[in-house]
């Protein structure tokens, strides 16, 4: 008897034990390498869905993606009549991973957030709000231990950025690979990692409300221990709809990574170009991502999702077990 109680002891414990382990991984993540990307991206000009800019810069990913070691598909879709594609890459064919780690990398088609009229029918950049996450991404598949990329899926969005314009809805690229997941694909996925406006200067980077709050909790952890509470800081900002959205509907754990409440003073403007960009910043989030996703593999943790009914059940229901199982314990001793 006593044996099953110290079994029923240790699951109320390790149910409530959520995150990755503490890693020792030092991270390889550079910052300038990370910059580098996102001024790559930025050459080919404003990359709106449909474009030929986009499509160049689609292949510019392929083979940074391709010589990093990562086997890439194209999952291709239309949407309002435009040619999409989502950029899929996996560190093991045979395996999809357990870990997606997504961005966009679409550009807004107008800059109508620009303080000027007479800017807001002319497509912007995307330095920031699109490759920044781009960026973050291609620098990690160059250096993510070999020993991790089986457990890791990259997907980068198309089709993210166009919503209000023209008819279009937001997140079309997300929703659409979401949709395509079989049962048993979103079964197994342990953890869904968005990077979006990540590359501003002045990286403030508070926690989106929607996102899971226990997945959320071990990447701030992470930050504090690598020093970044700076950026990565204890305050709740706003609900963001982003391509983290179709995962959190189907119950996989999702966290949106983005400089939001308030957006970045260049966020759909014509400023949002590479000078308002810092590799420092990109280096802050790739070294926590990183580290993150060492973590996971290592530990194979999992992510109590944000339900109300749940939190009502640990408050109300686990504390009495235990109180419960330690009385019948000590009573026979």
């Amino acid at each position: 008897m006593r044996t099953e109680l110290f079994v029923l002891l240790l699951l109320i414990i390790q149910f409530g034990s959520i995150g990755p382990a503490q890693s020792t991984h030092t991270p390889l993540f550079d910052g300038d390498s990370a910059y580098d990307h996102l001024a790559e991206q930025c050459n080919f000009g404003p990359r709106p869905p449909g474009s030929e800019n986009l499509s160049l810069c689609r292949q510019y990913m392929v083979d940074e993606l391709t010589e990093s070691g990562w086997h890439v598909t194209l999952q291709n879709f239309t949407y309002l009549g435009v040619e999409c594609v989502n950029v899929i890459a996996r560190g093991d064919p045979e395996e999809n991973g357990s870990i997606v780690l997504g961005a966009h990398y679409d550009t807004r088609p107008r800059a109508d957030q620009d303080p000027n009229p007479g800017n807001r029918n002319i497509p912007i950049i995307g330095a920031n709000d699109g490759a920044s996450g781009v960026a973050i991404l291609l620098e990690l598949a160059d250096v993510l231990p070999e020993s991790v990329k089986a457990e890791v899926e990259i997907v980068l969005f198309d089709a993210e950025d166009s919503g209000g314009i023209d008819g279009w809805d937001w997140i079309v690229g997300s929703n659409h690979y979401v949709n395509q997941l079989p049962q048993f694909r979103r079964d197994e996925i342990a953890a869904m990692i968005l990077v979006d406006l990540v590359g501003d200067t002045d990286l403030i980077l508070k926690r989106e409300s929607s996102s899971t709050r226990s997945l959320q909790d071990a990447v701030w952890e992470i930050a504090a221990d690598l020093g970044l509470d700076d950026i990565f800081v204890d305050t709740v900002g706003g609900s963001i709809l982003d391509d983290h959205r179709p995962f959190l509907t189907e119950h996989i754990p999702a966290l949106d990574i983005i400089q939001h409440a308030p957006f970045p003073s260049t966020w759909h403007t014509l400023e949002d170009i590479p000078d308002n960009c810092s590799p420092e910043s990109l280096d802050a989030v790739g070294r926590v991502v990183e580290v993150f996703v060492v973590g996971q593999v290592d530990s194979g943790a999992t992510y109590i999702p944000n339900s109300i009914d749940f939190v009502i059940i640990l408050m109300f229901v686990l504390p009495p077990l235990a109180l419960i199982a330690v009385f019948i314990y000590y009573k026979r001793k």
